[in-house]
């Protein structure tokens, strides 16, 4: 079976899973195609653009979403430029390259499959070339010298070190890199040990979730759930609740409210404070157009509404709420 027909097979089976199905006296041939085609033209609507599209232009996601061809195109591109994206999901649940395929030609199923290594490389090495910077897949990787030649521009680079390869040497000295790791020490920043990403926690629970899906305790940087210490900082999570407070406090709120609505607010993020948005948002409307919400998670700015988390308050536009969280 090729590539495209079997992708047609599975978006085929999740479309037709879905309707329902009346007992009835039997169908002519005729009849029965009639009813196929019928339902092959009726339009549905995608959930992120709107539009309206004939069935046969839809992708069905695993949670019953359904989006436009462009769209869910789209995202499986736009997960190959932002890690956030990947895998590409609709409700925390992955969404298969299978669904999508038949919409995308050669080059871009090409691009996302060379994504997915390298989103899936614990330890990467990119072109150490600064005007290349590509990433360099392991298969291209010597394994005794650990030269790595890059597919793109031909520079080679230690996949130790990072740096350009020195043959028959030790790796040299990183000045800046050594200086990146001090400033990040002074500073109280963590490191993760998987993709040595330097990361800063701004408010929230020690448990971080790295771009690369490692997950670590902030205080001691080892892998979460393998070390003593508090799982939250108690100041951090205050600051957070006046941050949440202030943000959302009406025009002309008193001061008595206000310190009853901290402590509110202060009690829930202390239940909350490793939330893991499983329970509905809602939806909150601006009173003033102008000055819009900030989805927390891309930082665009929306002026119709905003979803909050009903348990830690964080606000979400649509998208992120869909696909990143």
């Amino acid at each position: 079976m090729s590539t495209v027909t079997g992708t047609v097979a599975a978006q085929s089976v999740i479309d037709v899973s879905e309707d329902e199905t009346e007992a009835g006296p039997s169908m002519t041939f005729a009849e029965r195609q009639g009813n196929a085609i019928q339902k092959l033209s009726m339009e549905y609507q995608c959930v992120a653009c709107t539009d309206c599209q004939p069935r046969t232009h839809m992708v069905t996601a695993k949670c019953g979403h359904r989006y436009c061809a462009n769209c869910a195109k789209g995202l499986f591109m736009r997960s190959t430029k932002d890690e956030t994206y990947f895998p590409p999901k609709c409700c925390k649940q992955p969404i298969p390259l299978a669904f999508v395929e038949r919409h995308m030609n050669a080059d871009e199923i090409a691009i996302f499959q060379l994504a997915t290594i390298e989103y899936e490389t614990k330890k990467r090495t990119y072109c150490s070339n600064l005007s290349c910077g590509s990433f360099i897949p392991p298969d291209r990787i010597e394994a005794g010298s650990q030269r790595a030649t890059c597919s793109r521009c031909g520079t080679e680079t230690c996949s130790s070190c990072l740096n350009r390869y020195h043959q028959n040497s030790e790796c040299p000295d990183d000045g800046a890199l050594r200086e990146t790791l001090n400033l990040a020490k002074e500073m109280g920043w963590q490191i993760c040990q998987t993709c040595n990403r330097v990361v800063q926690l701004r408010s929230g629970c020690n448990h971080m979730t790295c771009i690369c899906k490692a997950e670590f305790c902030y205080v001691c940087g080892v892998d979460w759930k393998n070390c003593d210490c508090p799982p939250a900082d108690i100041d951090r999570i205050e600051e957070r609740a006046e941050e949440i407070v202030e943000r959302d406090a009406p025009q002309g709120m008193l001061a008595h409210e206000r310190r009853d609505r901290l402590d509110q607010v202060f009690a829930q993020l202390q239940d909350a404070h490793e939330c893991e948005h499983s329970r509905r948002f809602q939806r909150v409307f601006d009173s003033k157009p102008r000055r819009g919400f900030r989805c927390e998670l891309c930082d665009a700015r929306h002026h119709k509404y905003i979803l909050q988390c009903r348990r830690c308050y964080v606000n979400v536009c649509e998208d992120c709420r869909r696909n990143r969280i």
